[in-house]
Order: structure tokens, then sequence, then C-alpha cells
């Protein structure tokens, strides 16, 4: 049975890469936070730090809501599953709204898993540099 503490993200596998050339790959680096059934934070990589600007001690017993708001009011598990609504957003790239210690909002794609029984994991992704790609590579001048 996993526990929080097991959950240390210190390897290099934690904060995920992409590479720039994969499908989808705006923001090569994954956030990722573990949470409580309830939605509060037990621990975050250290890509989750730089994304959001806020510090792993700052983040921890908060509620996800601080980072996602959309997610304030949003049972994140129903009936010891994750909930059927979030995961079908989540599987379709619905683009979540999520907001940076500064209180900048920016938009992000959310990745949602349940660990075991009284743990979920959550990815996020900033989209907000894969809009910034896209229109640079519209306005290029084609050859």
């Amino acid at each position: 049975m996993a526990t929080t503490r097991s959950l240390q993200l210190k390897s290099p596998r934690a904060n995920l890469q992409l590479s720039s050339g994969a499908p989808g790959a705006g923001s090569a680096t994954l956030a990722m936070l573990a949470l409580d059934d309830l939605g509060v934070i037990r621990d975050c990589s250290q890509a989750c730090e730089e994304m959001f600007g806020y510090r792993q001690d700052e983040l921890t017993g908060s509620h996800i809501s601080m980072l996602l708001p959309q997610l304030g009011e949003t049972d994140l598990v129903l009936d010891d599953r994750i909930n059927a609504r979030l995961a079908y957003l989540c599987h379709c790239a619905v683009a979540f709204q999520a907001r940076h210690r500064d209180g900048g909002a920016f938009l992000s794609e959310l990745f949602i898993n349940r660990l075991d029984s009284h743990n979920v994991v959550v990815l996020v992704r900033s989209l907000e540099p894969a809009a910034a790609n896209v229109v640079a590579l519209i306005a290029r001048p084609i050859r």
C-alpha cells in the first residue's frame, strides 16, 4: 500500500518530460500532485513547484482548488472511483484553468488516476506554450 511518503518525487522519472516532437508536447513538463480523496494535496513534484510557483511545503495540506479552481466544487472520488464526469473531461483533453502563485491564470490539461484506495494522482500540463507554438507555426511563411 502506497503512503504519501513513498510518493517523494526526487527521481528523474518524477518530472516526466515529453520529447519536443511528441504529439501534444507543448509544455513538455508534467507536474504531478498526489491528493487524498477529498482533494487535499499530500505531495507534489519539483515540476509542480516550478509550474505553479509554490514550494512543496506551501502546497502540502492545501486543497487542489488553490491551483485548479474548477475542482473546488467537484468530488474527485465517487463510490471509491474517480468521478466519471471528471475522468471523461480529462480523457477528452478539456482545458482546465490553472492559477499561478502570482495570480496569473493559464490553461492546462489534466490526467487523473486512482493510485490506491485513498490517493489520487493528478498530472498537469500547461497548454500556454503549446498555444504560442501553434501561433508561431501559423505565422511562419510558407516556402
